[in-house]
C-alpha cells in the first residue's frame, strides 16, 4: 500500500510537524524518517529504543496474524465497530496504539459507512510492515510515550490489551474524543490459565486515572473452540508461553484440541 501521510503527524523528538517529501517524513529541525516499503514509517528513533529489535517478534506476529483471521476474536471488532459507527461525526480520526498487524481497524473500516482516518502505531516493525500491507493507512513505528500525533488530533483512540500511557492519550485526543480499552476480564481465558498455571490471579480490572472518566462499559463472553494449530498460535502470541513452568506447557502439549472461554471489557472513556 502507498503510504499515507496523516496531517498531524509531528516529530517525535522535537514535536513540530512533519512533512511528507521525497518518499521522507521532515521536521523543520532537519529530523528525517524515511518511508519503506510496504508504505509505513519509522519513528522509533534509536535513543527511545530498548532493544535492538522491540516489541513483538516476526514470529508472535504471524502466530497472532493467523489466530485472528481465523475468527475467533472477530465478536470484539464488531463490538468496536458499533460504538465507534455512533460517534456524531461523519469522519473520524481512529487511531489505534498499539495496533499489532493491523487487523482491528481493517475490520473495523470494513464494518461502518463513516470516513475513517486510520493511524496505526506500535514498537514492532515486524507488526507494523504486516499492518501496512492490509489497508490504506498511516502506518508507524512509535511508541505510547512519544506519539507522533498533534495535540487534540484524534476522534477516536484505541487500546486493545496494551500497555496504556494515558498522559499520550489525553494529549492527542480532542475534547470530545473517545478513549476505548479493552481489557481482558476474569475469565478470559480461563481454560488455558488453569493448565498453565498452579494458581490462577484475578485480572481485578483496570484502573483509570482521574482525568478520564467513563462512558459506557460492555462485557462481551462467548465460547471458542481451538484445534491445536489455534492453541499453539494463541500461546505464541501471548505471555503466557514465557511465564509458564515448562512442566505445566508439556501438559498442555498433549491437547488435540480445547474450548476456550473469551471474556473481555470495552470501556469507552471521556477526557476529562
Amino acid at each position: 500500500m502507498p503510504f499515507i501521510a496523516h496531517d498531524s503527524l509531528i516529530c517525535p523528538i522535537d514535536g513540530l510537524a512533519l512533512l511528507f517529501k521525497n518518499n521522507s517524513l521532515c521536521c523543520s529541525s532537519g529530523h528525517r524518517y524515511d518511508v519503506g516499503k510496504p508504505g509505513y514509517a519509522n519513528l522509533l528513533s534509536v535513543q527511545h529504543k530498548r532493544s535492538r529489535a522491540p516489541g513483538d517478534s516476526k514470529e508472535m506476529v504471524h502466530a497472532r496474524a493467523d489466530f485472528l483471521s481465523a475468527g475467533f476474536y472477530e465478536p470484539i471488532a464488531c463490538q468496536l465497530a458499533d460504538i465507534i459507527s455512533v460517534q456524531g461525526e461523519d469522519e473520524l480520526s481512529l487511531v489505534d496504539a498499539g495496533c499489532g498487524e493491523g487487523y482491528y481497524l481493517e475490520k473495523i473500516d470494513s464494518l461502518i459507512d463513516k470516513r475513517l482516518d486510520l493511524v496505526g502505531f506500535d514498537i514492532s516493525k515486524w507488526a507494523v510492515q504486516r499492518a501496512a500491507k492490509r489497508c490504506q493507512g498511516t502506518w508507524l513505528v512509535a511508541s505510547n510515550k512519544r506519539i507522533p500525533l498533534a495535540d487534540n488530533s484524534a476522534d477516536i483512540v484505541l487500546d486493545m490489551f496494551g500497555f496504556p500511557d494515558f498522559d499520550s492519550f489525553a494529549r492527542v485526543l480532542k475534547p470530545d474524543g473517545k478513549l476505548i480499552c479493552v481489557t481482558p476480564g476474569d475469565k478470559h481465558l480461563i481454560e488455558l490459565r488453569k493448565i498453565i498455571y498452579p494458581t490462577v490471579k484475578p485480572t481485578n480490572g483496570r484502573q483509570y486515572p482521574d482525568f478520564f472518566s467513563r462512558d459506557t462499559q460492555r462485557t462481551i463472553t462467548y465460547e471458542i473452540k481451538l484445534d491445536r494449530t489455534a492453541l499453539d498460535n494463541l500461546l505464541a502470541m501471548t505471555p503466557h508461553l514465557y511465564r509458564a513452568p515448562k512442566d505445566r506447557l508439556a501438559r498442555l502439549a498433549k491437547l488435540e484440541q480445547i474450548s476456550m472461554t473469551i471474556d473481555v471489557r470495552l470501556d469507552v472513556l471521556n477526557p476529562t
